[in-house]
C-alpha cells in the first residue's frame, strides 16, 4: 500500500501468488501424510536374512504383540502374543486361547514370522505368466530390530489371492521374563 491507500503495482498479485505457492506446499504436504504408510519393499532371502540379522542383535526375548491377519477368503484374525524368555507363552485369537492343533500351526511370534515368511520364499521359484510373477513379497521390517512390521503375499495373475499380515502393536517387556521361568 502507498501512503494514499492505494495498492502497490503488482503487491496484490506477488501475495496472492505467495498464498497460493504456501496453500499448494501445505496440500502436498497433506497428502504425502495421508497416503499412508511407505511402500514395502520386495522380500528377498537377503532382506529376510538381515532382518533376522537385526532381530537376533537388538530384538527382545521377551514381548507382547498384536497381529491382524488378513487370510484370503477368509475373515480377518487378530493374534495376541506374549513371548517370555524366548519361549511363545500366551497367543488368542479374536479374544479366545489357542491351543491342540492350531497351536503347532499357526505361530505369529516374531520368529514364527520369519519361519512363514521363509516357507514363502520358496514360492519366487515358479514361473511368471508372462510378465506378471506368479507370486509377489512384499515386507517391511523395523530398521532397528528387525522385527516385521507389514507383509502382503499376493499369488496368482487374474484371481489373487492375497495375505496381509500387520503388527499392530509391540512391547519389549523385560517382566516377562520371570512368567516364564515360573510356568515350566
Amino acid at each position: 500500500m502507498t501512503d494514499s491507500g492505494t495498492a502497490r503495482p503488482g503487491h496484490a498479485t506477488t501475495s496472492r501468488r505467495a498464498r497460493t505457492a504456501w496453500g499448494a506446499v501445505l496440500l502436498l504436504l497433506a497428502g504425502c501424510s495421508l497416503l499412508g504408510p511407505p511402500p514395502m519393499e520386495p522380500l528377498t532371502e537377503a532382506s529376510l536374512a538381515a532382518a533376522r540379522q537385526r532381530w537376533q542383535a537388538h530384538g527382545s526375548s521377551s514381548y507382547r504383540a498384536v497381529v491382524r491377519v488378513r487370510p484370503p477368503r477368509a475373515p480377518v484374525e487378530v493374534w495376541e502374543i506374549e513371548v517370555a524368555g524366548g519361549t511363545l507363552v500366551k497367543r488368542t485369537r479374536d479374544g479366545h486361547p489357542v491351543g491342540g492343533a492350531d497351536r503347532e500351526r499357526d505361530d505369529y511370534s516374531v520368529q514364527g514370522i520369519f519361519d512363514l515368511l521363509q516357507t514363502d520364499l520358496r514360492w519366487t521359484t515358479i514361473e511368471a505368466v508372462g510378465d506378471t510373477p506368479a507370486v509377489d513379497l512384499r515386507a517391511e521390517f523395523d530398521p532397528e530390530t528387525g522385527r516385521l512390521v507389514r507383509y502382503r503375499r499376493t499369488v496368482g495373475t487374474t484371481r489373487r489371492r492375497v495375505l496381509l499380515v500387520e503388527v499392530l502393536a509391540y512391547e519389549p517387556a523385560s517382566g516377562l521374563q520371570a512368567s516364564a521361568a515360573a510356568q515350566r
